[in-house]
């Protein structure tokens, strides 16, 4: 299995939780209701270790598709908060140590969200449909052999 087959096996459950759907993979389709995720880099070496292994980074990105309104209603704010529960999800996992499963080469440090709050990434004003963004990241230790 590889790291993004860990990734959506960790994710899909909670995504189905809070959205009743699949988790879109590496695609962010503009309609309501949709979580996706989305990967920055894999493997990415911070620390090298001669003849050990390295210490490496998983980096992704949630897009959560949500409707969003030019009034004073709180649908805004809903979605704003409907995303940084999903951030605040992603730190109770760090903190119970609830990890992917990298395989048995592979020692996950943390999970982490690399933002302390999610971004208003886009808007279609068209169909009333905002995007927000969370980035995070899986920082592990991959052994040489």
């Amino acid at each position: 299995m590889s790291k993004h087959d860990a990734m959506v096996a960790y994710m899909s459950p909670k995504v189905e939780e809070l959205a009743g759907r699949l988790l879109n993979f590496n695609v962010s389709p503009g309609e309501e209701g949709n979580i996706s995720f989305l990967t920055n880099y894999s493997d990415k070496i911070r620390k090298k270790y001669i003849r050990v292994g390295s210490e490496k980074e998983y980096g992704f990105t949630i897009v959560i598709t949500r409707t969003f309104s030019d009034g004073t209603d709180d649908l805004n704010l809903d979605a704003m908060n409907f995303a940084q529960e999903f951030m605040d999800w992603i730190d109770e996992q760090d903190k119970k140590k609830n990890y992917p499963d990298f395989g048995n080469k592979c020692q996950i440090k943390k999970i982490e969200n690399l933002q302390n709050m999610p971004n208003l990434a886009s808007v279609d004003w068209e169909n009333m449909i905002a995007q927000y963004m969370l980035q995070c990241r899986v920082i592990y230790f991959e052994k040489e052999r």
